[in-house]
């Protein structure tokens, strides 16, 4: 499988050949990590049947795929605030670690109680009108900020929630952010989840 990583190059630098294996070597294991979840063994809930999972190709593809796409400034993991090119960063420019709804969560991860809470709060929407009340709300501001889903400079704001979050341009509603924030089963995926259950 370290043959399947494709991660080598030709050079007369002798040190370059075991750090490319270390690194195959790497996501070798989190391939592996992968499985083991899929399996169900650690939690019945991710558990992804053989047929549906990712080969080898896919999963390294999609693994390459996101950390070209990985940005410290998002701050989307935890550690990505000590980062230099955050440090740099001017301090009304940086992105809160923190949220004011942190302490609502008390477990750590995503377990059943936090999504009960999130369910109560006024974010999460489970009609149409209680999701209109949000769209109606929605303010263009000057200064732009992070989308609380893809992470992308944005202007608009859902006053109701206090969330920078993308809204729908011209007929394009293939994004969706605005939609995804406020859905129940993308609670845990948005910037600010992620550093109030993590």
């Amino acid at each position: 499988m370290i043959k399947n990583c494709g991660i080598r190059h030709i050079t007369w630098k002798y040190w370059h050949a075991p750090y490319l294996h270390a690194k195959a070597m790497g996501v070798i294991a989190a391939y592996d990590m992968y499985n083991e979840c899929c399996d169900g063994l650690l939690d019945p809930s991710w558990k992804v049947e053989k047929k549906d999972r990712m080969s080898f190709c896919i999963f390294r593809q999609t693994l390459g795929q996101q950390m070209l796409e990985y940005d410290p400034r998002k701050r989307c993991y935890p550690g990505d605030d000590q980062m230099r090119v955050c440090t740099q960063q001017h301090k009304k420019r940086r992105a809160s670690s923190k949220s004011s709804s942190a302490d609502a969560f008390v477990d750590d991860g995503l377990s059943v109680s936090n999504v009960k809470k999130a369910r109560a709060s006024e974010r999460i929407c489970e009609t149409l009108d209680e999701l209109n009340s949000h769209l109606m709300s929605f303010d263009r501001g000057t200064n732009s900020k992070a989308c609380e889903v893809c992470g992308k400079k944005t202007l608009w704001k859902c006053v109701k929630c206090n969330k920078y979050i993308c809204a729908p341009s011209g007929r394009n509603w293939k994004e969706g952010c605005m939609v995804n924030f406020h859905n129940i089963s993308f609670f845990g995926l948005t910037r600010s989840d992620n550093a109030d259950v993590h």
